[in-house]
């Protein structure tokens, strides 16, 4: 064969290596999708695990210091949906725990936050009345109406709200997060973790596959594009019950002043 014949044949089967090379095996596939699967969403849980732990996380009041002379400290209350406009069970459970570190006098003040993106959904109202209805009184709870996500509620508190020390008030599932965003907003802060036991398996299996990518979220907001809240507002002092009473929508504010007495 002449070597002009074979070069072109050499070509083609150097050609063919390099593809073969290239190709890769289902193995190595799927080793990469692990790989990226924990760098993505198990590492970013690890971390806000080991940021929680860090500080504290309570789960009765016993667990939380008395409020001593002087103590300004917030409960911040998540949001986790409505059921026919009235707090779903999972956000029922943490208003009613956030109700029980007021009573035992862990803390002075709620900030419900969640989300009134319209005016037909408004989490904060339905919040601040179960509250109300669990007997916090009305100068004890300030709603933040733009809590649309954990970083803006964080955000908002330290913000709008004047908040440095705080107890985060939300489901064990997310309490890690809820530390870390709330410590990266600048809030000193101990979690309060609401046990979901009484919700079913596939509930709390969900539940908790859907942090894997909220927490990387989370964590690139927090500590990489630190976003300004989408909402922002005029400060608000949830200790101060006419500053709560202003903040609040007219005909609301109109009810609180004969609920309270306030002549704000």
């Amino acid at each position: 064969m002449s070597d002009a014949a074979a070069t072109p044949e050499l070509a083609v089967r150097q050609h063919s290596r390099r593809r073969r090379r290239l190709r890769l095996k289902p193995s190595v596939i799927l080793v990469t999708l692990v790989i990226a699967l924990i760098a993505v969403g198990v590492l970013p849980r690890i971390s806000t695990w080991v940021i929680a732990r860090d500080g504290s996380v309570a789960h009765s009041p016993s667990d939380l210091p008395r409020l001593q002379e002087g103590d300004q400290v917030a409960a911040i209350v998540l949001g986790a949906g409505l059921k026919d406009n009235k707090p779903a069970p999972l956000l029922d459970d943490r208003i009613s725990a956030a109700a029980d570190l007021y009573k035992a006098d862990r803390v002075n003040a709620l900030i419900v936050s969640g989300d009134n993106t319209t005016r037909y959904y408004d989490e904060p109202s339905a919040m601040r009345q179960r509250a109300l209805d669990l007997e916090v009184p009305a100068t004890a709870i300030a709603p933040d109406y733009a809590g649309r996500r954990t970083w803006d509620t964080c955000v908002r508190a330290k913000k709008v709200f004047g908040i440095t020390r705080a107890v985060v008030v939300t489901s064990s599932f997310h309490i890690d997060r809820a530390i870390a965003t709330c410590q990266a907003a600048g809030i000193e802060t101990i979690g309060y973790s609401v046990s979901d036991a009484r919700f079913d398996l596939k509930s709390r299996v969900k539940w908790r596959v859907r942090e894997l990518p909220a927490t990387t979220r989370a964590l690139l907001d927090a500590w990489i594009v630190r976003p300004e809240p989408a909402v922002g507002g005029d400060p608000i002092d949830p200790f101060n019950p006419c500053s709560i009473q202003k903040s609040l929508p007219p005909a609301e504010a109109a009810r609180n002043a004969k609920l309270t007495g306030l002549s704000c």
